[in-house]
């Protein structure tokens, strides 16, 4: 056997690391085989003394079956030899759920569009595009703010996923999560393609919508805030990284935030009414049209 370190008389020159020459895809297996994804049985832990954990430990559990290493390696066989297999639109990340409650859902998540909660009366709505494995659904779900919380997901095997997790969560997480008098009145995750009619005609409506699009390119980020522009004034949409590329929206705060791959901006739009939007654009255009005249000056 070897050791990997310094001993006595080893210098730094004469420690060799091995090539790694496997795929990305080997590694991840090989973590996954080794316990990355060991299985958790919230049931039999809650039973061992921890019957009064928080929702959010209860969450973390259930979640510790799904690591971002093992839904990474999941969607990266599912890819290969695919024609997707090197989009960087589908790379796997996720953010960090505590983060991504206080410092997105308990900050903005209490701002209803024009019209009320989901535009019908029925409560507050939070939608996560491209939900991967569930676990941002999962977390707004337990955010007081919300009454009806939903993923749209595209590849099969993490949509399937999430399924057989917000089984679970529905059975021993929310139980006592939140008061009898402000109930979770819906919670899933669907298969699709939030970019097709039906499916935009409905994400648009809710008052809170996030979406990691941090390795999308410009085209992909204009046909999103395209999209985007359907929705209801004073609504939500958060970004990662690249901001929404529509003057309907107003950019209202930063926050550098912990995601499975480091730390990157996420970024908080609300939906301006179309008269502000308008009123916006031709200041801009006035500003813009002034500081030409400016320079035209200078060079003269």
């Amino acid at each position: 056997s070897s050791t990997l370190g310094r001993g006595a008389g080893t210098s730094a020159t004469a420690m060799v690391l091995p090539v790694d020459n496997r795929t990305e895809a080997q590694k991840l297996r090989s973590l996954v085989e080794n316990g990355v994804a060991k299985r958790f049985d919230l049931r039999a832990w809650s039973d061992k003394g921890c019957a009064q954990a928080t929702a959010v430990e209860r969450l973390e559990v259930l979640l510790e079956q799904v690591r971002p290493d093992v839904a990474k390696l999941i969607v990266l066989e599912e890819l290969e030899g695919t024609s997707e297999e090197d989009s960087d639109a589908l790379v796997y990340g996720e953010i960090d759920m505590h983060e991504f409650m206080t410092e997105l859902l308990d900050k903005y998540g209490g701002t209803s569009a024009e019209g009320g909660g989901g535009g019908d009366g029925t409560g507050r709505c939070f939608v996560d595009l491209g939900s991967g494995t569930g676990k941002a659904v999962m977390a707004a779900g337990l955010c007081r703010h919300f009454s009806h919380v939903w993923g749209i997901e595209l590849l099969p095997c993490t949509s399937a996923i999430a399924e057989l997790l917000i089984e679970d969560y529905v059975r021993d997480v929310l139980p006592g999560a939140r008061p009898a008098s402000d109930p979770l009145l819906s919670c899933a995750v669907e298969r699709g393609d939030f970019f097709q009619p039906e499916v935009s005609s409905r994400w648009t409506r809710a008052d809170f919508v996030f979406c990691n699009c941090v390795t999308w390119d410009q085209d992909t980020v204009d046909a999103l805030s395209a999209a985007a522009e359907r929705m209801r004034p004073g609504a939500i949409f958060v970004t990662v990284l690249c901001p929404l590329s529509s003057d309907k929206f107003e950019l209202v705060d930063e926050a550098e935030l912990k995601f499975s791959w480091g730390f990157v901006e996420a970024l908080v739009h609300r939906r301006m009414t179309d008269d502000a939007a308008a009123l916006g654009a031709m200041l801009g255009d006035s500003m813009s049209r002034m500081r030409g005249d400016d320079d035209m000056e200078h060079d003269g």
